[in-house]
């Protein structure tokens, strides 16, 4: 009851066709592709180099790395070409699922809940008194897991490492490291 005129009343002061928290997520993707290149192949088809290098086709809403058809909501990869090719976070909104825009999210808390008056409610105090008991629950053997398993498209949070033989900011450490080597 309280939730739903708060959420309808804070959606009507929104300026932007996405919510705030979704422009935060857009702009968070903006900065982290701001040192990757992007160029263009054909009419629409841009080819972004990042670790690794993914294919963008803005008509036909793919990215080779899936995250853009799987939510819906633009990559990394398609943030950065649309924010270097046409620079307005505007035009971006064109890109994003409709279920991220601000509409979809006040028509969501247009309708009214109506109160439910003590009368339309049963009364369960009379009548057989019935004890509700926990269900039988088991815990499974062994010892529990403490790492979450992430989601799909879930964002990872580790922070890129100095290889000490190629000297670039990656993914990998020496031991794992595929480059050349400079001796």
């Amino acid at each position: 009851m309280v939730q739903m005129p708060k959420r309808r009343e804070d959606s009507a002061t929104w300026i932007s066709k996405i919510g705030p928290v979704m422009d935060a997520k857009l702009k968070k993707r903006i900065e982290k592709g701001r040192a990757w290149r992007v160029q263009k192949s054909s009419t629409g088809v841009y080819e972004v180099k990042s670790m690794p290098s993914v294919v963008v086709d803005l008509e036909e809403g793919t990215c080779s790395c899936g995250s853009w058809q799987y939510n819906g909501f633009v990559c990394a990869h398609v943030a950065t070409v649309l924010a270097k090719t046409c620079g307005e976070e505007e035009s971006m909104a064109d890109y994003i699922d409709p279920f991220y825009h601000v509409v979809a999210y006040q028509q969501t808390y247009e309708d009214k809940i109506h109160s439910a008056l003590a009368m339309d409610i049963p009364d369960f105090t009379q009548g057989i008194a019935r004890e509700i008991k926990p269900p039988r629950n088991r815990r499974p053997p062994g010892r529990p897991c403490l790492k979450r398993i992430r989601s799909r498209g879930e964002e990872c949070t580790a922070r890129p490492r100095k290889c000490s033989r190629c000297h670039q900011l990656c993914n990998h450490n020496r031991r794992t490291c595929t480059e050349a080597s400079k001796d």
